[in-house]
């Protein structure tokens, strides 16, 4: 394995700002000293996530998660430290010096590199058939009409794939691919017959999909005429390195505007952040032909305050519309919805009054979410008819129930009575009477309900876990101590995970020689120890006191290791009165007085 030199390693960690690297996944608040923001790591409501610029590290207060910029990019993408190292690299302008392409950590990221790799290759092999063919010419002019600039075809690396069966298929097959591999990863189809493969999409523009990272995982292949005899759009199927619910169209383009901004605009198709792109809105996303999910939301929360949702004018984009909305609520974001005419998608708005009325008075003219819930009440009644005016009041003051601005309800109680000639008196009466039906049902709810949403609690750290992490501390920071423990073959921690830092530490310090906390949490695979390693060099203690902190220390751990051994004792004292082994018991009880002699020595 190709070994990267201590001083490159050190040189990207110092060149990264910690701050500016976790600013691109999280939305980050300065808070004094510190920078604070939602975990990354786990799901939680308020900011428990704090970033050291001092420090250069990071860490939660709710999940325990630590780290530098190394081990953050790690963790957060899930990458050996060897392709951590390289991403931070690219990011700061340092060569790295050595082929690590090789590297047994690189190979083993992730056994579907190949799939990967042949999702790029076939995005090349579409684009370039699209914009320098004869065979594309059709679907360029098509493409053309409908406002797309050789830039943004590009950028979004749109193709066209052959009318020709297996066209990929061949070329992957000439590339050395297994073409089993490539059906599992959705490029291709094995013929009836099993005498080979063709290709999955054939004579259609081709749309990649990229994951977080911009790399391409799937396709979405829209006819150049609409037909009935075929679907419109015919997208990859789910496969190891494409997961509809996880992925969000653009997010790897938009994520830096979305940081800058504080808002993100959520369409329902690729199609509509395309069509925003060319009207200069920078920091949309859209789900991929699915259901908003708990995991776009978190992702989305983590850098952005604001949700804007934009849907299509029609019924279908009305609910859709409400559905997201809902969602995004529940995860705590503010939500604002954008409406469109009747029937009308952003393309064709874009189309017929041009980006600058898109961009202003659509996208930067949204509703606040209780006045898109009147509207949406309104759209399907008569509001001369007095059932619909009854069931427009029920509906829009169920959603108010929920609203906890007494502002917010009195506005919106004088609309209602605007809208419907009722009241504001009645309206309010109805609204309370509702309020305290929804609130005696809420009583009812048990605390454990899975509708509660889960609030991560900070565990009680006992003396003994404290003392064994102050320990681990000065064990990173001083090698001639560790020397010193190791020499005397004595046993330091309790804790298990504890005693496996520490064989690790050991082979660290052969190999290196000096302590460097950083380069030995980056050398630890498992996570769970890594996490223990950065926790414990970020604990405060008193430099000028450090000999009286590791006997403190030492004592406390041995004492607590003698009280282990007592419990032991009186348990198998009480077997031995159980089976009237009265012997035992007698020489058992000394033993226990002894060792509690030996507690107070201590």
């Amino acid at each position: 394995m190709t070994r990267i030199p201590e001083e490159t390693i050190e040189a990207i960690r110092s060149k990264t700002d910690i701050v500016d690297l976790v600013g691109e996944y999280v939305q980050l608040t300065k808070r004094g000293k510190n920078w604070f923001g939602l975990c990354p790591f786990h799901g939680e409501n308020s900011p428990s996530f704090s970033v050291s610029e001092d420090k250069q590290l990071f860490h939660c207060f709710g999940c325990g998660a630590s780290g530098n910029a190394i081990t953050f990019v790690m963790d957060i993408e899930n990458s050996p430290f060897a392709e951590a190292l390289v991403k931070l690299a690219a990011r700061t302008g340092i060569e790295i010096g050595v082929d690590i392409q090789n590297d047994s950590a690189s190979n083993s990221r992730n056994e579907y590199k190949h799939m990967f790799e042949a999702h790029s290759l076939a995005a090349n092999f579409y684009n370039h058939l699209l914009l320098n063919t004869v065979e594309g010419e059709e679907a360029l002019q098509y493409l053309e009409k409908r406002g797309f600039t050789r830039d943004s075809l590009e950028k979004y690396e749109i193709g066209w794939s052959l009318d020709n069966s297996s066209a990929l298929a061949d070329l992957l097959k000439r590339k050395g691919f297994d073409l089993k591999d490539m059906e599992r990863a959705g490029l291709c189809i094995m013929k009836d017959d099993g005498t080979g493969f063709f290709d999955r999409f054939r004579g259609r523009i081709m749309f990649p999909l990229q994951d977080d990272n911009g790399a391409v995982v799937a396709f979405s292949g829209r006819t150049l005429l609409d037909s009935k005899q075929e679907a419109k759009y015919l997208n990859s199927p789910e496969t190891p390195i494409f997961e509809k619910s996880r992925i969000l169209y653009n997010f790897h383009n938009a994520r830096l505007n979305v940081r800058k901004t504080g808002k993100v605009i959520l369409f329902e198709g690729f199609m509509d952040t395309i069509s925003a792109n060319r009207a200069d809105i920078l920091n949309s996303v859209a789900v991929m032909g699915t259901s908003l999910s708990d995991t776009h939301l978190i992702k989305l929360k983590r850098i952005a305050k604001e949700i804007i949702i934009c849907c299509d004018g029609d019924n279908a984009g009305w609910e859709a519309a409400k559905r997201f909305a809902v969602l995004a609520i529940k995860k705590g974001m503010e939500v604002q919805i954008a409406l469109l005419p009747e029937k009308m998608d952003p393309d064709d708005y874009i189309s017929e009054h041009g980006a600058d009325a898109f961009r202003n008075k659509i996208i930067g003219n949204p509703h606040p979410y209780m006045s898109f819930i009147m509207a949406y009440a309104k759209r399907s009644k008569n509001l001369s008819n007095q059932n619909d005016v009854l069931q427009f009041i029920h509906e829009v003051l169920e959603e108010l129930t929920t609203r906890t601005s007494p502002v917010e309800r009195d506005m919106y109680i004088r609309l209602i009575s605007d809208e419907t000639g009722i009241s504001k008196d009645a309206i309010n009466q109805q609204f309370l009477k509702m309020a305290g039906k929804q609130a005696k049902q809420t009583k009812l709810i048990p605390q454990n309900a899975a509708t509660i949403p889960t609030v991560v609690s900070n565990k009680k750290v006992t003396g003994t876990e404290r003392a064994e992490r102050l320990l681990l501390f000065h064990l990173l920071n001083d090698g001639a101590l560790f020397d010193r423990f190791r020499e005397e073959r004595r046993e330091l921690f309790i804790r298990d995970d504890y005693s496996a830092i520490f064989v690790r530490l050991a082979g660290f310090y052969e190999k290196h020689g000096s302590p460097d906390f950083h380069r030995f949490a980056e050398s630890l695979e498992d996570r769970e120890l890594r996490k223990i390693v950065l926790d414990a060099a970020m604990v405060e203690r008193d430099p000028e006191h450090a000999e009286e902190e590791i006997d403190d220390c030492i004592s406390h751990i041995e004492k607590f290791r003698v009280r282990i051994k007592i419990d032991e004792k009186i348990l198998e004292s009480k077997e031995a009165e159980k089976v009237n082994d009265h012997t035992r018991a007698l020489e058992l009880a000394r033993e226990i007085i002894q060792l509690r002699k030996s507690v107070m020595a201590l």
